[in-house]
């Protein structure tokens, strides 16, 4: 592994490279209030056929912190990534970097192959959509919590009890459901996040999300990771046909069971990295 700070304008982006420099290169882009290591587990699955790049996300991490946070700087930071690959990449993306992986998709850009998104937010910028997923009170009470544990230094064990101890919506704590790591891995990123990352999500509509351009197709081949909205998940039922109008040859798999992050998930880490691997090996045939 092979730690790297990139150049964005001012900003200074943290990213780390992993496996063979001649290797194909897939980028991974993290959700809102994680950062870069979630996808640790990953890399030892893939490192050995692929070189494999994480990126923080201004804000996030080891990144520095920016005056503003909106999707048109956080797609610059992953430009910024692939500016430094420089080859024709598969994109991974959960959630927040599930959307900015399908921004750039849309785009001509040759440093993107492919995507690959995990349960992407792609219509919260509706009202009625937002209004569809558990997002507007979580993100209220997660924008608060870590606004406090930010200001009043709270420990590391403090934050990561928090985290483990917080109701799952498939019953018992988020300890039953998520791995250990990654628990660990979100209480960090939470102690360094900037709070303001969180300002543009309010009660009324997410309005990080609200210049998406929906129905612009995706101009690179995609793969749809789809949670089960019953369990959190936000790319929701109906979503799906309206994604696919636009898009007629991605694709889209549901993960039954599954909530907004399944690559975190004792249940469906495996499955995930398997479809991921499928997806990177037709990527990477031609």
């Amino acid at each position: 592994m092979t730690d790297l700070t990139l150049p964005n304008g001012s900003l200074r982006l943290a990213a780390s490279v992993h496996g063979r420099s001649d290797a194909p290169p897939l980028l991974f882009l993290h959700g809102l209030g994680l950062g870069r290591d979630t996808w640790e587990e990953g890399l030892m699955r893939l490192m050995d056929r692929y070189q494999v790049w994480t990126l923080d996300f201004r804000g996030h991490g080891r990144s520095d912190w920016a005056e503003t946070y909106d999707l048109e700087g956080y797609r610059s930071d992953a430009e910024a990534a692939l500016a430094a690959i420089a080859r024709p990449t598969l994109i991974v993306g959960h959630s927040l970097g599930g959307v900015v992986a399908g921004l750039l998709a849309q785009t001509s850009n040759p440093n993107v192959r492919s995507v690959f998104l995990e349960d992407p937010p792609w219509y919260m910028g509706e009202p009625a959509e937002w209004r569809r997923t558990p997002m507007p009170r979580l993100f209220a009470a997660v924008s608060a919590r870590q606004a406090s544990w930010v200001r009043d230094k709270t420990p590391l064990n403090s934050i990561l009890e928090a985290l483990s101890n917080a109701p799952w919506p498939t019953g018992g704590q988020a300890r039953d459901h998520i791995l250990p790591r990654h628990l660990l891995s979100q209480a960090s990123a939470l102690q360094r996040q900037d709070n303001r990352c969180w300002a543009l999500a309010s009660l009324e509509v997410d309005r990080l999300m609200v210049p998406v351009p929906r129905e612009r197709p995706l101009v690179r081949p995609a793969m749809v990771i789809q949670g089960d909205a019953r369990f959190g998940a936000v790319f929701l039922p109906g979503q799906d046909a309206r994604f696919l109008a636009a898009n007629p040859h991605a694709e889209i798999i549901a993960y039954e069971g599954a909530g907004h992050s399944p690559h975190r998930s004792f249940a469906f880490e495996d499955r995930f990295y398997a479809d991921l691997k499928a997806f990177a090996s037709r990527t990477f045939a031609g």
